[in-house]
């Protein structure tokens, strides 16, 4: 009897499987409207979505005019960071420079700069940067301090061979107090900005399109009249769940092997994890995806409404997932709030196969997490679904 039971309930999930594929791909424009956007969006978003900033136009103002301040303003022009595309004659031009935008830093040699430098001094030269964007405002101040820093070491360099030839000491070391600060980075060793969001752009968009399909699994049997059909048919709600669920499934794994390839091969992000953990992985994200989409479903009487409530999820879940604010810089309140976010635990599962090659071990609190959400959405749904038209 059970095996016949089973028997019943695989063929009437089948029956609702094939049914959502034909309704879902009878369409030509339906099937580019399912698989091209997220390939879109990724490659929009993989060159939008970085931190790294490059030929960053400056003004310099040169009042000392010497050769030491001439190679010292070249130590920023010799770069791709900075590119000066204005020489001031007085300070009174930068203010409109930064307002119209035409600038965001800004350079300012001092008279006498050389001479201090020659004399062993102490050197001021002023640099100013837009801090309208703090972000980028940090990054470049990251840059003037690494390009400063390159300049004492080669002037400590130059010092240290003329005291050689002053004292006939050629060939041997001259010692200076120094700190020699040997930097590695694991995981992604060039800081490329683009290693680390394109793994969080994988999840949100897994997330966006996943959630935005499923919503409107119900609510489209309620407008186009075919759920009085389902009402008189013998399946059960967890029957006709697990139907509509089954097709995104498919749909979901067939893009995120479609994103892997463009984040791999097109943006050359590394994947320094195994293909198998991410497949497997992929089940436990689709779970609280599909659960939030069903969930919306259900309490959706239109499209419009549905398709209302997905933005309503997915803006305040991007915000809370560390896409873009670390989570640790967030107040404790909205860090727990943050638990309740299924998108949080894709990201950092994402991006440790793909920067870390961690596997389930290190994963096992998100996938726990993502698990339990993904249950309690699912079977939330099948509880609220009834098969009576409301």
């Amino acid at each position: 009897m059970p095996k016949i039971f089973t028997g019943i309930v695989v063929d009437r999930v089948m029956h609702i499987l094939k049914k959502e594929l034909t309704q879902i791909f009878r369409d030509k424009r339906m099937r580019v409207l399912i698989f091209a956007p997220p390939i879109i969006q990724l490659i929009i978003f993989g060159y939008a979505a970085s931190t790294d900033v490059e030929h960053i136009s400056t003004a310099v103002l040169d009042a000392d005019r010497t050769k030491i301040s001439r190679e010292f303003i070249g130590k920023f022009d010799s770069g791709i960071y900075f590119e000066v595309t204005h020489y001031l004659s007085s300070p009174k031009e930068v203010d409109p420079l930064m307002d119209r935008g035409d600038i965001s830093a800004f350079i300012y040699i001092k008279k006498g700069f050389g001479e201090n430098i020659r004399a062993g001094k102490t050197a001021k030269a002023l640099i100013i940067v837009d801090g309208t964007d703090s972000s980028t405002a940090s990054v470049v101040l990251n840059y003037v301090n690494r390009i400063v820093s390159s300049y004492l070491d080669d002037l400590l360099q130059e010092k240290a061979e003329r005291i050689r030839g002053i004292m006939g000491l050629e060939g041997l070391p001259v010692m200076f107090s120094t700190i020699n600060l040997v930097e590695r980075t694991w995981y992604n060793e060039d800081l490329e900005s683009r290693n680390f969001y394109i793994p969080g752009i994988f999840g949100m968009l897994l997330t966006l399109i996943g959630v935005m399909l499923t919503a409107m699994a119900i609510v489209k049997e309620k407008e186009v009249g075919t759920m009085e059909q389902l009402i008189v048919t013998p399946i059960k709600s967890f029957e006709l769940i697990l139907g509509k669920l089954l097709p995104f499934v498919i749909i979901g794994y067939i893009d995120v092997i479609l994103i892997m390839i463009v984040a791999i091969f097109w943006f050359r992000v590394p994947f320094e994890g195994s293909v198998f953990f991410l497949f497997g992985a992929t089940a436990f994200i689709l779970l609280p995806v599909l659960g939030i989409g069903l969930f919306i479903s259900t309490i959706s009487a239109t499209q419009q409404e549905a398709m209302m409530s997905t933005f309503l999820f997915f803006f305040p879940a991007m915000m809370l997932s560390g896409f873009v604010f670390p989570i640790e810089a967030m107040p404790t309140a909205i860090r727990v709030v943050t638990f309740l976010n299924p998108l949080r635990y894709m990201i950092t599962i994402l991006r440790g196969i793909f920067l870390k090659g961690t596997g389930p071990v290190v994963h096992s609190f998100d996938l726990l997490g993502i698990f339990v959400l993904g249950v309690f959405l699912i079977g939330l749904s099948t509880i609220r679904f009834t098969k009576r038209m409301k």
